[in-house]
Order: C-alpha cells, then structure tokens, then sequence
C-alpha cells in the first residue's frame, strides 16, 4: 500500500473527529498524520497525539511533498472556510479526499477535492459533491443530489433526491431536505429542521417545515 504524508489544517475540537477518519480512510493509501497547521497562538508548541502543532498557516509551504486536509469546520467559521483556504494560496490538488471505511458510495458518484465523508454515511448514485465539504456522522444523501463547495453538513441529515446545494451552506444536525428544491449559497439550516421548499442566499430557515428567518 502507497504511504503519503498527511497535514490537518485546524487544531480544534474537529481533529478529534477527523484523526480517527484518516485513519479508516477507505482508499487504498495509507496517510500518515505528520503535523497540524492553526493559525491560533494557544496551540503553540503543543502536541496531538504525539504530533506537532504548527503555528500560522504560511507554515504550509514548508511541507510541499506533503498531502493536506482542510479540517476547520466549526459555526464560528463557517462564513470563513473559503477565504482561509485562499489564503494557504495551495493548489486545491493538494487535498485529497477523506472517506472513512464505513461510507456507502453508490454508483457514479462524484467528488472533486478535500472533501471529508464521516463513519456510517450513504451516499446514493449520480450525486455530485464538489470541493472541501463536510458530511458528518450518519448522513444520508439520495440520488442526483449536487452539493457545492465548502458546505458543512450536522450528524444524521438526509437529503432527498434532486436537491441542489449552493456553496458555503451551513447545516444543523437532523435536518431533513425534501425532494427538488434547491438551498442557496451561504444559508444556514438550523438543527432539526425539515426544509420542504427553496432556501435562499444568505438566509437561515428553521423549524417543521422551516420558515425564513429574519436575521442570518
């Protein structure tokens, strides 16, 4: 089995998920967790798990036969995910991605890069998912669903089939996504919500079904 070095980007509560994911992870290459990368000075000169935490995201320069995963996938950063990644200024090529042993993939899945796919989610034939999304823990995703960049996904959400996601989207734990309607960029779903029609940007829906919000 081919060997790789691997660099989690994020030293917060995410890598104690992500960790065990690399792993698991259900290629056929072994990664191996050479450092972590944080931008925040509380982490310096601490370990993970025996590995070294660096500080400031410029550091990712110094690993260039390294592999790296984009692991910053808190509420407070949810709006930021983009622009920290451009701010690496790393080849999206750099990311590959993560998908633990127990995900189901059906048929012509696609996935672009540095997504991270978490134990016991099913995802169903001809869905899209685009670059650097998250699916935690027990996620169901139906058939010919698009997903786009950036969008982060609670434990045990479902999503039905034909729905389409725009980028930046953020979403609560055990929400559920009716079938052909589509959530726009930058929208929050707030946990435990059943979304029946069409969110749009930059808006937050809640409740059963969900209605817009007036604040974001």
């Amino acid at each position: 089995m081919k060997t790789e070095k691997l660099i989690i980007i994020g030293a917060g509560n995410s890598v104690d998920e992500i960790y065990p994911i690399v792993k698991n992870n259900k290629s056929n290459i072994d990664y191996k967790v050479v450092g972590i990368i944080d931008d925040d000075k509380k982490y310096f000169k601490k370990l993970y798990k025996g590995i070294p935490i660096h500080i400031g995201l410029e550091k990712v320069k110094k690993f260039k036969d390294s592999k790296f995963i984009f692991g910053i996938g808190s509420y407070k950063n949810k709006n930021q995910r983009e622009k920290i990644f451009k701010k690496m200024q790393l080849s999206k090529d750099f990311f590959p991605n993560i998908v633990h042993s127990s995900v189901i993939l059906e048929n012509n899945v696609k996935m672009g890069f540095g997504n991270i796919i978490y134990p016991n989610t099913s995802i169903c034939s001809d869905t899209k998912i685009e670059n650097f999304t998250m699916l935690t823990y027990s996620c169901i995703v139906a058939h010919n669903v698009k997903i786009g960049s950036f969008s982060l996904f609670g434990s045990r959400t479902s999503i039905l089939n034909n729905v389409k996601i725009g980028k930046n989207v953020f979403c609560g734990a055990n929400v559920l996504f009716a079938e052909n309607i589509e959530i726009g960029n930058m929208s929050s779903i707030i946990f435990g919500s059943n979304v029946l029609t069409n969110v749009p940007s930059k808006k937050t829906a809640y409740g059963n079904p969900a209605k817009i919000l007036d604040y974001v």
